[in-house]
This record gives C-alpha cells, sequence and structure tokens, in this order.
C-alpha cells in the first residue's frame, strides 16, 4: 500500500499496484515491480515431489500407530517426521517416473528387533476375526526383556484411504510370549485388501519392538 505523507501534495512511498515508490536524498522514484518468473519443476524436483506425497499420505493415515511405534526410537524429534524420514530412505521402490511401496521394508514402529522367526495368518469368516500366531526367537525376547511386551496386530488399507475402515487393530492385547493376537473385523460392503503388520510395545514404559510386515490380507 502506498503513503501519501503530508497531503495530497506530498511525498508518497510504498506499492500501488504493479509500481513501487521510492523516497530517496535526491528525489521520488517510480519502480515497476520485479516479475517473478515461475520456472518449471525439474524432472528431479517432481520426482522428489512424488516421493515425498507417497510416503506422507500413508504416514498421515498411521499417525496414531506411529505416535506409539516411533515414540521413543525418535526422542527429542517428532514420531512423525523420524517416520517420514525413515521410509522415505528404505522403503521407496523406483519405477520409471514413478514410486511404489516396498510393504516389507515400510517400517510403522522402530526399537529392538522384533523376535518372531516365524508366524501364521488366518481369517475366520464366520467369526470375522483375524487371527496372528507366531514362534518367537527366546535369544532376543531375553536380551531387550521383552516377554511380557503387549502385541499391537495393524491392519492397514493401503489401496483405499476412502474405505470404511482403513485402519484397524486389537482392542484386547496378548503378550509376545503368548504367540498369539486376534482382531475383530466389522462387516465390509466390499472387498479390502489389508497390508498386516506387528509389533510389540511395552506395558509400562516406552519400549517397543520394530514393526513386521506379515503380508496381505482379504477380508
Amino acid at each position: 500500500m502506498a503513503i501519501i505523507k503530508n497531503g495530497v501534495n506530498g511525498t508518497v512511498s510504498g506499492k500501488a499496484g504493479s509500481v513501487v515508490f521510492v523516497l530517496t536524498k535526491t528525489g521520488n522514484y517510480v519502480r515497476s515491480l520485479p516479475r517473478v518468473k515461475k520456472r518449471e519443476p525439474t524432472p528431479e524436483q517432481l520426482l522428489s515431489r512424488t516421493r515425498f506425497k507417497i510416503v506422507r499420505s500413508h504416514i498421515s493415515m498411521l499417525n496414531p500407530i506411529i505416535n506409539i511405534g516411533y515414540k521413543a526410537y525418535s526422542y527429542p524429534k517428532r514420531a512423525y517426521d523420524v517416520a517420514m524420514s525413515y521410509n522415505l530412505n528404505e522403503a521407496l521402490i523406483q519405477k520409471e517416473d514413478d514410486f511404489v511401496v516396498d510393504w516389507q521394508k515400510f517400517m510403522i514402529a522402530k526399537g529392538s528387533p522384533n523376535p518372531i522367526t516365524s508366524y501364521t495368518m488366518d481369517f475366520d469368516q464366520e467369526n470375522q476375526v483375524i487371527r496372528a500366531t507366531w514362534e518367537y526367537d527366546v535369544y532376543l525376547e531375553k536380551k531387550f526383556n521383552t516377554r511380557s511386551y503387549d502385541s499391537f496386530l495393524i491392519l492397514y488399507n493401503a489401496e483405499d484411504n476412502g474405505g470404511e475402515y482403513p485402519l484397524l487393530m486389537n482392542d484386547s492385547k496378548d503378550s509376545l510370549i503368548s504367540g498369539k493376537q486376534n482382531v475383530k473385523i466389522p462387516k465390509h460392503k466390499k472387498e479390502v485388501t489389508y497390508e498386516v503388520f506387528i509389533f510389540f510395545v511395552e506395558s509400562y514404559g516406552g519400549g517397543n519392538t520394530d514393526s513386521m510386515h506379515l503380508g496381505k490380507i482379504k477380508v
């Protein structure tokens, strides 16, 4: 906004429309505002934006879980930021001018090594329950004292962010050494594919294990 000093016959300073009034020792001047050149993004910049957009869309949907799974690992940084950085660097596969997520490497939790050595996963359609069972490495369980950690079994609908139930998890939590965990599945109007993850969290304290991707399941 231009300002007139000392009445209508006074000096003018500031911006008006596409020009700017400049007051100097030698007098008043009018200059055109510099044109802002909008440069087209380079192919590298477009790729970088694509990478960021893909990971951000998933981390945003998973944020309630990220805040649990990265809480201790990220301190004193934000869990969201650390999860973004990790998965940008580790969990993307480039295919020409696009990227796809490598769900085996995508981590919704970071901590001590996940001790699971083998597992099964089944969907009981009659009772609408997904049941995961596992065996674990006793050495890792003892080394990191995770035997009483609670299990978090996470189902994430990565293909349809507008789905009825984009994120599901177990209400009651079994321990690592129980070797089992169920998740109740609500009735769906259409078939949905979920990415399934599991990790373990200390009941009282800040410790947790890495997440492990158990695969996909259709419900």
